[in-house]
């Protein structure tokens, strides 16, 4: 062992002109950035190391299996079933993304008036997000969620907008429960981490 350890050193020299350092802590690395964007019915939480990794038609697919993948995917998909988001993002997320009883959220929305073309409430437009795991394994199968959003409207009402999104795990990635509860307030950050934006 103590012959191979100066040729291991030494490749290291000869390949990346970097000598025998090692990788900095987990602690050290910087996180991805995580930010806010305009989505199909509101807006949600994106990084390029955690997803979505990529869109279409609407749709935003591919989540990192993990909490803040499954933070993100609720963010995304819950807007896009929505009446706001029109109805063909809304039915081909429903068909593609979505999981539970998908007939009461079809019901739900059908009670709705259709307003794809109407702005996003600025009032109801989040400035932050933060994400709790409240329930289950973002590395198995089935997670539930807590996210809140800081908007002007909760924070006139004292707190925070909460939605609580149960999602599973299938084959490459997550599909979120509906119907999906309406949103309730919830009075502080306590317990929960910032989801975006982050620096």
């Amino acid at each position: 062992m103590s012959r191979l350890r100066p040729t291991l050193c030494l490749a290291a020299v000869l390949t990346a002109t970097l000598g025998c350092t090692t990788a900095p802590p987990a602690s050290d690395v910087a996180p991805d950035p995580v930010v806010l964007v305009a989505v199909p019915g509101g807006v949600a939480a994106s990084s390029q190391r955690y997803g979505p990794f990529h869109e279409f038609d609407g749709r935003a697919i591919g989540f990192s299996h993990d909490e803040l993948g499954a933070a993100l995917a609720a963010t995304h998909i819950g807007p896009r079933v929505t009446a706001a988001a029109g109805t063909p993002v809304v039915e081909a997320t429903l068909e593609q993304q979505c999981w539970g009883d998908v007939t009461a959220a079809r019901e739900r929305l059908a009670t709705t008036l259709p307003r794809p073309d109407t702005a996003v409430r600025e009032d109801l437009t989040p400035s932050t997000m933060y994400f709790r795991v409240i329930a289950g394994d973002a590395g198995g199968d089935h997670v539930v969620v807590s996210l809140l959003a800081d908007t002007a409207q909760s924070r006139a009402m004292g707190g925070y907008s909460r939605v609580d999104a149960a999602l599973r795990w299938v084959g490459d990635d997550w599909q979120l429960r509906v119907p999906v509860r309406r949103p309730t307030l919830h009075p502080d950050t306590t317990g929960y981490r910032l989801l975006g934006p982050t620096p």
